[in-house]
């Protein structure tokens, strides 16, 4: 067997092992954790503020990021939406009609528009 695989069914075991003692922690009362000769854990406060803090760390990253990149994008009617310096038309010259297929490139939107809304 592989070390990594070694490692990942540790890790899986470990995580199992962690989720019950985390488990066993919150559920049992704390004279049944004292009777096992625990004397020493923290308080059960914890064991709701820890994953609420990190579920409000993710959400807070996420809405973050969203927010951020709603502050910086261009406007709506901006014509940056649709073209920028990274952008490449067809440039065709009548002796690349006959070489295969040209390279790839943008389409201009007044093309992209007559194709969608174009009346037949």
């Amino acid at each position: 067997m592989k070390s990594i695989e070694i490692y990942g069914f540790v890790g899986w075991i470990s995580s199992y092992f962690i989720l019950i003692v985390y488990l066993m922690w919150l559920i049992l009362p704390e004279q049944l954790i004292k009777s096992l000769g625990i004397h020493y854990y923290p308080s059960k406060y914890w064991a709701l503020a820890i994953p609420s803090l990190f579920t409000m760390t993710i959400l807070t990253i996420i809405l973050g990021y969203s927010a951020f990149n709603y502050a910086t994008s261009q406007p709506k009617n901006s014509i940056s939406n649709m073209e920028d310096r990274y952008s490449r038309f067809l440039q065709l010259k009548k002796t690349e009609l006959h070489e295969g297929l040209p390279e790839v490139y943008d389409l201009p939107i007044n093309v992209i528009n007559n194709i969608l809304y174009q009346k037949n």
